[in-house]
């Protein structure tokens, strides 16, 4: 049995013992407490304090989507492990919609030889809900919760059921006991004799530098005796060297195939596409695509977590590192995502739906001309919490888009754009980015190169944007078939305008809708609108 108390089993009981949690009741005052800080975002999720890492184990279960995530609690003395590391637990909210989220008491509390509860994911069952989650330097963990709130787990009795030995060389890998692998971030899943799980680590170097990413499969028939069958993927060929498979969420996606969305630790977040086969238990990758294309340590996309929902969606949640100086709190998780595929297999993404419920107060322009070489100031429209639609003709300009969270001065302003493909050659790809070189004038703010995606539009194509802006965080998703994710940090108060342009040669835009984007925090409602 996990932490020091237990809670009722019945789900009206739960809600009120919640009421008066001592846990829950910080987390609300933590909230109000940092308020005042601009960069919290109304519609994110963010940390309600201290440290946010790698978001774990998204799932639905009885209705609701609960989000687990790497938390690190306030007080914890330094100790044997690495201090940074210390103490790290599962963090816990839950949605009914995967917009508004609700802070739950922290769902697995390292115990016994755990020094911490590092990532993993989760599998749901008719009766219960399994985690399974690294403890560094001991293996990989189980455990297991049936209440309506998931808010009582116990942990399996022959816990590490996946044992390893220690590697004081690495943060937290283990070897097995035969030193013939390693073990790290695990998901899990089940087929018709019972079931199988990842673990994401690599072999053959040092991560970040010259190893080969791999993620090794395991079996069990009851959860307790596990069985390794060797590399289910390992990748020498689509990756870089020395990426490693950490945090692997591996579900089918349509088309006879499975989508294997993972965290590299030298470039982030990034995914496979291809068939497994399941007498073989063998992932052969198709296509291999990324998520960041930045720094991810500087302000960008980190890990993912990812879950098939009661309506079919597969769904995908990551978190989103700091690009400033470290301050009471740290990292924000994306807008949920759904991922599925086009006829040719190849992966498309858009927010989920549920999002427009937080829109308000519409304001359009358009259709209008962008004049080459000039910058359209829209005037009366914008806002540091706000979501853009905008579809536009790219013609044959040489660059287009919009300046985001301008200051009337245009001091600070984060730039939305696209390029065509080079030359005219049609092998070299369109790019989109969000460039954040003059989004802060902020002394505190890391500086850091252009977030920079490929995305190539067919001739007659329109560039279709969604543009979610958020305060610190800008989330641009384009034609179903990109995303890109930024963190800014404008200063000034009056950051919030929108002004077009388009260079070389005039664009045709044919609408552009804007929406204020309500809170889904109570201490935030005031900054609505703003």
């Amino acid at each position: 049995m996990d932490g020091a108390r237990q809670f009722p089993h019945t789900l009206e009981a739960q809600l009120k013992a919640l009421e008066r949690d001592e846990e829950v009741r910080g987390y609300t005052i933590a909230r109000e407490r940092l308020a005042a800080d601009p960069a919290r975002p109304l519609y994110h999720l963010s940390a309600p304090g201290k440290y946010m890492n790698d978001p774990n184990g998204l799932c639905q279960w009885q209705g609701r989507y609960h989000l687990f995530y790497q938390y690190q609690p306030a007080g914890l003395e330094p100790g044997g492990f690495q201090p940074q590391y210390r103490g790290i637990s599962w963090g816990h909210a839950v949605s009914d919609d995967l917009v508004n989220w609700r802070d739950l008491p922290i769902a697995l509390h390292p115990a016994g030889i755990e020094p911490a509860c590092f990532s993993g994911q989760t599998l749901v069952e008719d009766e219960r809900v399994i985690a399974m989650y690294h403890a560094p330097f001991a293996g990989n963990a189980l455990a297991l919760a049936s209440d309506p709130l998931l808010l009582n787990w116990e942990r399996h009795p022959n816990n590490p059921v996946i044992p390893g030995e220690t590697d004081p060389d690495n943060v937290g890998d283990s070897y097995s006991p035969d030193g013939e692998y390693l073990i790290f971030d695990p998901c899990i899943w089940k087929e018709e004799d019972g079931y199988y799980a990842l673990s994401g680590v690599y072999m053959q170097g040092s991560r970040s530098v010259d190893c080969l990413g791999v993620a090794h499969i395991f079996h069990s028939k009851d959860l307790s005796q596990w069985e390794w069958l060797g590399p289910m993927v390992a990748d020498d060929v689509l990756a870089e060297a020395g990426e490693d498979m950490a945090v692997p969420n591996f579900w089918p996606i349509g088309n006879g195939r499975h989508l294997l969305l993972l965290y590299s630790h030298k470039r982030a977040g990034r995914y496979y596409i291809g068939r497994y086969d399941r007498a073989t238990h063998r992932f052969t990758p198709e296509t291999h695509g990324r998520m960041n294309y930045g720094p991810w340590t500087i302000g960008s996309l980190h890990a993912p977590t990812a879950t098939i929902d009661d309506l079919g969606r597969y769904l995908g949640i990551f978190n989103v590192k700091e690009g400033r100086e470290h301050r009471d709190w740290n990292d924000v998780m994306t807008l949920a995502r759904h991922y599925w595929l086009a006829d040719d297999n190849t992966l498309r993404m858009a927010p989920v739906p549920e999002l427009e419920a937080l829109r308000f107060d519409e304001q359009t322009r358009g259709p209008l001309e962008i004049p080459a070489n000039e910058e359209l100031l829209l005037e009366g429209i914008g806002g540091q919490a706000i979501e853009i639609e905008a579809v536009i003709d790219p013609g044959d300009a040489r660059e287009f888009g919009l300046n985001v969270l301008r200051s009337p001065d245009g001091a600070e302003q984060t730039r939305v754009s696209w390029y065509p493909w080079q030359f005219g050659r049609r092998a070299n790809p369109g790019w989109l980015q969000i460039d954040p070189a003059r989004s802060s004038l902020a002394a505190d703010v890391h500086p850091r190169p252009p977030e920079t995606g490929p995305l190539t539009l067919a001739d007659g194509e329109a560039l279709h944007l969604r543009i979610f802006i958020d305060r610190s965080i800008i989330e641009v998703f384009a034609n179903d078939r990109q995303c890109l994710t930024l963190r800014v940090y404008p200063e000034r108060e009056d950051s919030r305008g929108i002004s077009l342009f388009a260079r070389r040669r005039p664009v045709q835009l044919r609408s552009l809708k804007v929406w204020q984007m309500r809170s889904v925090w109570p201490e935030l409602k005031g900054r609505e609108g703003q």
